[in-house]
Order: C-alpha cells, then sequence, then structure tokens
C-alpha cells in the first residue's frame, strides 16, 4: 500500500512542479506584452510597484506588531 501511496504523492508533485513551469513563463509573457506593446505599460508599472511596495510595507507593519506585542524576556 505504501507504494501506491508514494506513487500518488510523486504524481501530485510532477503536476505541481508543471504548473510552477507553466503559469510563470505565461505571466511573464503576459506581463512583457503588456509593458511593451500595449499603451497600458505605465499603468502595469505602476501597478506592480503598489503591489511590490505594499507586499514590502505589510511584511515590516507584522514585524513590527510581533515585535511590539511579545512577551517581555525575564
Amino acid at each position: 500500500m505504501s507504494g501506491v501511496s508514494a506513487s500518488n504523492g510523486m504524481r501530485q508533485n510532477k503536476l505541481i512542479g508543471l504548473i510552477l513551469l507553466i503559469v510563470p513563463s505565461l505571466f511573464f509573457i503576459f506581463f512583457s506584452y503588456l509593458l511593451l506593446f500595449t499603451r497600458w505599460d505605465i499603468l502595469v508599472i505602476k501597478t506592480t510597484l503598489i503591489i511590490i511596495v505594499g507586499i514590502l510595507m505589510s511584511v515590516l507593519v507584522w514585524m513590527g506588531y510581533t515585535m511590539a506585542t511579545a512577551p517581555r524576556e525575564k
């Protein structure tokens, strides 16, 4: 029975790997197309920067909150 379970896990890992190979590649092609061949290039850049800065600031806020609410060491 463990052979069947290992085989299913391996098949699932390969499927996830294939998805991780295809989806980011397609996203990069679509992103590049928007930046280089449409008139929405500035909007795409602005949106990308807003998302990146938002993620970075969220991580910093989370770190600050965790540090501020951590129990004192004795």
